[in-house]
Protein backbone atom coordinates (compact mmCIF):
# COMPACT_ATOMS: atom_id res chain seq x y z
CA UNK A 1 0.00 0.00 0.00
CA UNK A 2 2.85 2.20 0.16
CA UNK A 3 4.01 1.97 -2.95
CA UNK A 4 0.46 3.47 -4.33
CA UNK A 5 1.27 6.77 -2.56
CA UNK A 6 -0.97 9.96 -4.14
CA UNK A 7 0.13 12.06 -5.59
CA UNK A 8 -0.35 14.82 -3.78
CA UNK A 9 2.28 13.74 -1.10
CA UNK A 10 4.86 13.19 -3.59
CA UNK A 11 4.33 16.74 -4.84
CA UNK A 12 3.94 18.35 -1.44
CA UNK A 13 7.50 17.53 -0.23
CA UNK A 14 9.92 19.81 0.86
CA UNK A 15 12.21 21.51 -1.20
CA UNK A 16 14.40 18.92 -0.86
CA UNK A 17 16.25 17.34 -3.32
CA UNK A 18 16.26 13.90 -4.50
CA UNK A 19 19.45 14.42 -5.92
CA UNK A 20 21.50 16.87 -5.37
CA UNK A 21 25.39 17.25 -5.92
CA UNK A 22 26.50 18.92 -2.73
CA UNK A 23 29.27 18.13 -0.36
CA UNK A 24 27.53 15.82 1.23
CA UNK A 25 27.03 13.71 -1.38
CA UNK A 26 30.53 13.91 -3.26
CA UNK A 27 31.86 12.72 0.47
CA UNK A 28 29.58 10.02 0.52
CA UNK A 29 30.03 9.08 -3.14
CA UNK A 30 34.46 9.35 -2.22
CA UNK A 31 33.35 7.16 0.77
CA UNK A 32 31.61 4.63 -1.24
CA UNK A 33 34.34 4.58 -3.85
CA UNK A 34 37.28 4.08 -1.23
CA UNK A 35 34.82 1.25 0.64
CA UNK A 36 34.17 -0.42 -2.94
CA UNK A 37 38.28 -0.37 -3.60
CA UNK A 38 39.42 -1.08 0.04
CA UNK A 39 37.03 -4.13 -0.38
CA UNK A 40 37.94 -5.01 -4.37
CA UNK A 41 41.59 -5.03 -3.29
CA UNK A 42 40.51 -7.33 0.27
CA UNK A 43 38.71 -9.82 -1.82
CA UNK A 44 42.05 -9.77 -4.31
CA UNK A 45 43.82 -10.72 -1.44
CA UNK A 46 41.66 -12.49 0.25
CA UNK A 47 40.04 -14.82 -2.49
CA UNK A 48 41.11 -14.14 -6.21
CA UNK A 49 44.53 -14.60 -5.56
CA UNK A 50 44.69 -17.52 -3.33
CA UNK A 51 41.66 -19.14 -6.12
CA UNK A 52 43.99 -18.10 -8.86
CA UNK A 53 46.79 -19.84 -6.87
CA UNK A 54 44.93 -22.89 -5.84
CA UNK A 55 44.04 -22.87 -9.84
CA UNK A 56 47.35 -22.50 -11.06
CA UNK A 57 48.73 -25.37 -9.01
CA UNK A 58 45.99 -27.47 -10.23
CA UNK A 59 46.35 -26.62 -13.66
CA UNK A 60 50.40 -27.50 -12.78
CA UNK A 61 49.45 -30.99 -10.95
CA UNK A 62 47.32 -31.62 -14.03
CA UNK A 63 50.14 -31.04 -16.89
CA UNK A 64 52.38 -32.65 -14.52
CA UNK A 65 49.87 -35.70 -14.83
CA UNK A 66 49.03 -35.51 -18.08
CA UNK A 67 53.38 -35.96 -18.90
CA UNK A 68 53.68 -38.43 -16.46
CA UNK A 69 50.79 -40.32 -17.92
CA UNK A 70 52.43 -39.51 -21.67
CA UNK A 71 55.92 -40.81 -19.83
CA UNK A 72 54.26 -43.56 -19.38
CA UNK A 73 52.74 -44.02 -22.21
CA UNK A 74 55.98 -44.06 -23.92
CA UNK A 75 57.44 -46.20 -21.77
CA UNK A 76 54.91 -48.69 -22.00
CA UNK A 77 55.18 -48.68 -25.76
CA UNK A 78 58.97 -49.37 -25.59
CA UNK A 79 57.73 -52.50 -23.40
CA UNK A 80 55.46 -53.68 -25.76
CA UNK A 81 58.10 -52.86 -28.82
CA UNK A 82 60.48 -54.86 -26.61
CA UNK A 83 58.13 -57.68 -25.89
CA UNK A 84 57.66 -58.27 -29.69
CA UNK A 85 61.32 -58.12 -30.04
CA UNK A 86 61.62 -60.57 -27.38
CA UNK A 87 58.82 -62.63 -28.37
CA UNK A 88 60.12 -62.69 -32.02
CA UNK A 89 63.68 -63.60 -30.70
CA UNK A 90 62.01 -66.40 -28.77
CA UNK A 91 60.23 -67.88 -31.43
CA UNK A 92 63.45 -68.11 -33.60
CA UNK A 93 65.60 -69.33 -31.02
CA UNK A 94 62.74 -71.89 -30.73
CA UNK A 95 63.00 -72.88 -33.79
CA UNK A 96 66.73 -73.00 -33.59
CA UNK A 97 66.28 -75.31 -30.35
CA UNK A 98 64.17 -77.64 -32.62
CA UNK A 99 65.89 -77.81 -35.56
CA UNK A 100 69.86 -78.19 -33.54
CA UNK A 101 67.97 -81.22 -31.32
CA UNK A 102 66.27 -82.97 -35.03
CA UNK A 103 70.17 -82.91 -36.14
CA UNK A 104 71.44 -84.26 -32.94
CA UNK A 105 68.54 -86.82 -33.01
CA UNK A 106 69.20 -87.90 -36.61
CA UNK A 107 72.80 -87.59 -35.72
CA UNK A 108 72.67 -89.59 -32.88
CA UNK A 109 70.20 -92.49 -34.72
CA UNK A 110 72.77 -92.29 -37.73
CA UNK A 111 75.36 -93.21 -35.20
CA UNK A 112 73.60 -95.81 -33.35
CA UNK A 113 72.21 -97.74 -36.41
CA UNK A 114 75.43 -97.48 -37.71
CA UNK A 115 77.25 -98.84 -34.71
CA UNK A 116 74.37 -101.95 -35.07
CA UNK A 117 75.22 -102.66 -38.54
CA UNK A 118 79.27 -102.49 -37.25
CA UNK A 119 77.98 -104.60 -33.90
CA UNK A 120 76.19 -106.69 -36.75
CA UNK A 121 78.89 -107.02 -38.90
CA UNK A 122 81.39 -108.68 -36.13
CA UNK A 123 79.03 -110.83 -35.06
CA UNK A 124 78.56 -112.23 -38.63
CA UNK A 125 82.24 -112.03 -39.16
CA UNK A 126 82.39 -113.92 -35.71
CA UNK A 127 79.74 -116.58 -36.23
CA UNK A 128 81.34 -117.48 -39.70
CA UNK A 129 85.28 -117.79 -38.03
CA UNK A 130 83.05 -120.11 -35.43
CA UNK A 131 81.43 -122.11 -38.16
CA UNK A 132 84.58 -122.31 -39.94
CA UNK A 133 86.72 -123.58 -37.18
CA UNK A 134 83.52 -125.83 -36.18
CA UNK A 135 83.74 -127.47 -39.59
CA UNK A 136 87.86 -127.60 -39.28
CA UNK A 137 87.05 -129.30 -36.40
CA UNK A 138 84.37 -131.71 -37.29
CA UNK A 139 86.92 -132.66 -40.24
CA UNK A 140 89.56 -133.52 -38.14
CA UNK A 141 87.43 -135.37 -35.98
CA UNK A 142 85.86 -137.10 -39.12
CA UNK A 143 89.53 -137.79 -40.35
CA UNK A 144 90.37 -139.20 -37.04
CA UNK A 145 87.13 -141.50 -36.97
CA UNK A 146 88.01 -142.45 -40.65
CA UNK A 147 91.44 -143.20 -40.17
CA UNK A 148 90.72 -145.43 -36.51
CA UNK A 149 88.11 -147.25 -38.99
CA UNK A 150 90.47 -147.92 -41.58
CA UNK A 151 92.98 -149.36 -39.34
CA UNK A 152 90.20 -151.63 -37.39
CA UNK A 153 89.43 -152.24 -41.13
CA UNK A 154 93.13 -153.27 -42.06
CA UNK A 155 93.65 -155.14 -38.95
CA UNK A 156 90.30 -157.49 -39.71
CA UNK A 157 91.56 -157.71 -43.39
CA UNK A 158 95.04 -158.74 -42.54
CA UNK A 159 93.72 -161.23 -39.48
CA UNK A 160 91.44 -162.88 -42.18
CA UNK A 161 93.82 -163.42 -44.95
CA UNK A 162 90.83 -162.54 -47.02
CA UNK A 163 89.54 -162.99 -50.17
CA UNK A 164 87.64 -160.14 -52.56
CA UNK A 165 84.21 -161.55 -50.83
CA UNK A 166 85.18 -161.36 -47.38
CA UNK A 167 86.97 -157.54 -47.96
CA UNK A 168 83.59 -156.37 -49.86
CA UNK A 169 81.71 -157.47 -46.16
CA UNK A 170 83.81 -156.44 -43.84
CA UNK A 171 83.57 -152.78 -46.08
CA UNK A 172 79.60 -152.89 -45.50
CA UNK A 173 80.11 -153.40 -42.10
CA UNK A 174 82.60 -150.66 -41.35
CA UNK A 175 80.76 -148.24 -43.71
CA UNK A 176 77.77 -149.16 -41.92
CA UNK A 177 79.67 -148.52 -38.80
CA UNK A 178 80.65 -145.72 -39.86
CA UNK A 179 77.01 -144.32 -40.92
CA UNK A 180 75.41 -145.53 -37.43
CA UNK A 181 78.51 -143.30 -35.64
CA UNK A 182 76.76 -139.89 -34.41
CA UNK A 183 79.17 -137.40 -35.60
CA UNK A 184 80.76 -134.69 -33.07
CA UNK A 185 79.52 -131.66 -32.47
Amino acid sequence: MALFLPLQILTAAPDERVFGLDTQMVIHIIAQAINVSLLTVLMVYLLYRPVQNFLRKRSEKIKSQIDQAALDMATADALRSQYKENLAHIEQERTEILDSAQKTAAEKSRKIVQAGQVQAEGAYSQALLDIEKEKARVQDALRLQVIALSSVMAGKIVAHGMDQETQDRLFDEALAELESTPWPG
